[in-house]
């Protein structure tokens, strides 16, 4: 299986290269606000955007690929909802339907599991949630 610090970095590194989406968040001066949903630091800065890797199956028999779930939140501190569902669009048209690749391994095409609208996660915080799934091969299997 393919480390998940390697998947996550991709996925991240896919986003990142993204013009429209970086383009959108500059718009706000929170271009470097796509990160790991782990990321711990002093300042939050929304809009943001995190990617969070879910459980990595091995398939085959015997396995020759696994299979990754991940979640791709899109934060905003708006009255509205508005802006974290329009974050949310320019990760899916970021991401949706593309492959991502890094040193002995590639992914199939990210394919959508759904879209879960923005709801309040706090008093001034909006979240968006994309989830997506992809095949992973290559690697130790």
């Amino acid at each position: 299986m393919i480390d998940n610090d390697l998947i996550q970095a991709a996925l991240v590194a896919k986003l990142k290269a993204n013009t429209a989406l970086v383009n959108w968040l500059t718009t706000f001066s929170a271009q470097s606000e796509i990160r790991e949903s782990q990321w711990q630091g002093r300042d939050f800065f929304y809009p943001a955007v995190r990617v969070e890797l879910g459980t990595q199956i091995e398939e085959g028999n015997p396995p020759c690929y696994s299979t990754i779930p991940f979640t791709v939140y899109s934060y905003s501190e708006k009255d509205s909802s508005r802006e974290a569902n329009q974050l949310a669009g320019y990760v899916n048209d970021a991401i949706l339907r593309k492959a991502v690749s890094s040193s002995g391994w590639i992914s199939g095409i990210i394919i959508a599991d759904g879209s879960i609208a923005a709801r309040r996660v706090s008093e001034r915080v909006w979240q968006a949630v994309n989830l997506y799934r992809m095949n992973v091969y290559g690697g130790v299997l």
